[in-house]
């Protein structure tokens, strides 16, 4: 039998483990001493003896947030990435971490995982804006920036519950296949004019494209939904100093939905170390 140890990360790692356990390896999670009681049936272990004799290893994303430690929000103790030996393990990381002293090959860069975490971002997205707003989707104009996968998602989903949807984005390739989705769509230099008309923002672009003029033009209650990375779409302190409710929505999946995201990263994995055999 197969062993195989999680290290870190939110419930969706419990969840991938648990399906794992469910196909026959013996698994077994490190930082998850503070799990909740209904995950009792995973094996909980610490330090070396959670890696003792393991044959593949997953992190989660992300691996790390300080640089030092081990993503464990359920763990009591901290896991410094230094200290972590795989031995021969195969080792299946969320992100890179230069830290750790092992090959690693990422699961999350795969494009698979990432087109089907972007599908449950954006469903996730449509339930803090729905929270935001106290409103439905239906009817609601909205504007979504950026159309990768998140905003291609986000304006499909929005599209089909009834919304009127206003794309914005850099490449007219881009924008020719929002309006396929029957969006309208517009190049950034029209966001100004065009941003306080909209009932909520979805941002989806890492990087400014919402300065102190288009948060100023924001209509009063709306929603900016950041789902960017660092350093997302708008400045977070001047958008809440102009009034803005800016919320940050990183991390979705794993925080609204982590069945479904753990899933993804039990397929993912799973079809990685099929590759490697």
């Amino acid at each position: 039998m197969k062993k195989i140890a999680f290290i870190g990360g939110d419930l969706r790692m419990l969840f991938a483990a648990r399906a794992f356990a469910a196909h026959g390896f013996c698994v077994t999670a490190l930082g998850f001493d503070l799990a909740p009681a209904e995950f009792c049936d995973i094996e909980k272990a610490e330090g070396a003896a959670a890696l003792a004799g393991v044959d593949f290893a997953v992190l989660a994303p992300p691996v790390s947030r300080d640089g030092e430690n081990i993503y464990a929000p359920f763990s009591a103790a901290r896991i410094p990435l230094r200290g972590l030996d795989f031995g021969g393990a195969a080792v299946f990381s969320g992100g890179a971490c230069p830290q750790i002293a092992a090959e690693m090959r990422s699961y999350a860069a795969r494009e698979a995982f990432a087109v089907r975490n972007a599908v449950l971002t954006a469903e996730g997205a449509l339930k803090l804006a729905m929270e935001a707003t106290g409103r439905s989707i239906c009817g609601m104009r909205a504007c979504v920036l950026g159309f990768g996968r998140i905003g291609a998602a986000l304006a499909r989903d929005l599209r089909a519950l009834g919304a009127e949807v206003d794309v914005f984005a850099r490449r007219s390739e881009s924008r020719a296949l929002a309006w396929g989705l029957g969006a309208r769509a517009y190049p950034f230099d029209a966001l100004g004019a065009n941003i306080g008309s909209y009932g909520c923002i979805f941002n989806t672009v890492p990087q400014r494209v919402a300065g102190e003029s288009e948060l100023r033009a924001i209509s009063a209650g709306a929603p900016f939904i950041e789902l960017a990375s660092a350093p997302g779409g708008a400045e977070p302190a001047l958008a809440r100093s102009l009034g803005v409710n800016y919320i940050h929505a990183g991390g979705l999946p794993g925080k609204i939905m982590p069945a479904s995201a753990g899933e993804i990263v039990y397929e993912t994995v799973k079809e990685m170390m099929e590759e490697t055999i």
